[in-house]
């Protein structure tokens, strides 16, 4: 598919698609571990209780947040690198 060739994009559309999945990232990454952390914590010393009242539920929640910000994070490296390359061919060009 032409649409995900990113080396055919405009630069200003590879810029904006390198802000907005460094955004989600950031968005999707806040307190991720802190969570998980407490979390795990409240598994650990509740046990039974803690299943009971969800916490299997949450668990998989930071689960596919985790997933989230990784395919976010993967797409603001894809970017990235475009935008390096785009600067470099740029950059040596003769003057």
């Amino acid at each position: 598919m032409q649409i995900l060739n990113i080396t055919r994009w405009p630069l200003l559309l590879v810029f904006l698609g390198a802000g907005a999945t460094a955004t989600l990232l950031a968005f999707s990454s806040i307190n991720l571990f802190a969570l998980a952390l407490a979390n795990f914590g409240f598994l650990r010393d509740a046990g039974w209780d803690a299943i009971r009242h969800g916490a299997l539920r949450q668990t998989g929640g930071l689960a596919v947040n985790g997933a989230v910000a990784l395919a976010c994070w993967l797409g603001f490296k894809v970017f990235e690198t475009e935008l390096i390359l785009r600067y470099r061919r740029w950059a040596e060009q003769p003057r």
